[in-house]
């Protein structure tokens, strides 16, 4: 594995720092201040890495996405199994942090442009749907797939259940044994 450089750990250090108060407090109840002092650095250093909030939350949500796709391409997983997985690993994400999940993928999916990383995401898994489905098939899948993980998470939200990241992987496995018969 790569050695990080010391302002890739400060950045991480950062991130890391940010998405527990953001998490905790809210986006706008949190400044570069906050996450300085709980990242133990100066606020001049946040500001080094990030100009604002929103190229903040951009970054996370990369990082979400390099380390759900590093996740899955590491492994062996294939054709449908990609997508079971993926969703997986996105639902562990959310339930450590499930405010902040959910406002990263609105605004990342609001955002758009061709980098964006949630068609990351839809590309990896219609790739490995693609292996078991014609293309046309595949598509549909992939959007009923995405449709039941939004769903799951917007019905523990609304719910108020505690997002527990065995029992929503369990229920997202049970959808998608649906929606695949």
């Amino acid at each position: 594995m790569k050695k990080l450089s010391k302002r890739e750990r400060t950045r991480i250090t950062v991130m890391h720092a940010a998405k527990g108060l953001f998490e905790k407090h809210g986006l706008d109840n949190v400044t570069f201040h906050d996450i300085a002092e709980a990242s133990g650095v100066c606020r001049t250093t946040v500001f080094n890495h990030f100009s604002d909030t929103n190229e903040l939350m951009i970054a996370l949500t990369e990082q979400e996405v390099c380390e759900t796709l590093s996740y899955v391409s590491e492994s062996d997983f294939r054709g449908i199994e990609i997508a079971g997985k993926t969703f997986e690993k996105l639902i562990e994400d959310a339930s450590l942090y499930p405010v902040l999940t959910g406002k990263l993928i609105n605004n990342a999916i609001l955002t758009g442009g061709d980098d964006n990383p949630v068609r990351k995401i839809e590309e990896l898994v219609l790739t490995g749907l693609k292996e078991t489905y014609p293309e046309e098939e595949a598509k549909k899948l992939f959007l009923l797939i995405s449709g039941a993980y939004y769903g799951l998470i917007n019905h523990y939200h609304v719910n108020n259940k505690s997002f527990d990241a065995e029992e929503m992987k369990k229920e997202f496995r049970d959808l998608l044994s649906v929606i695949l018969k």
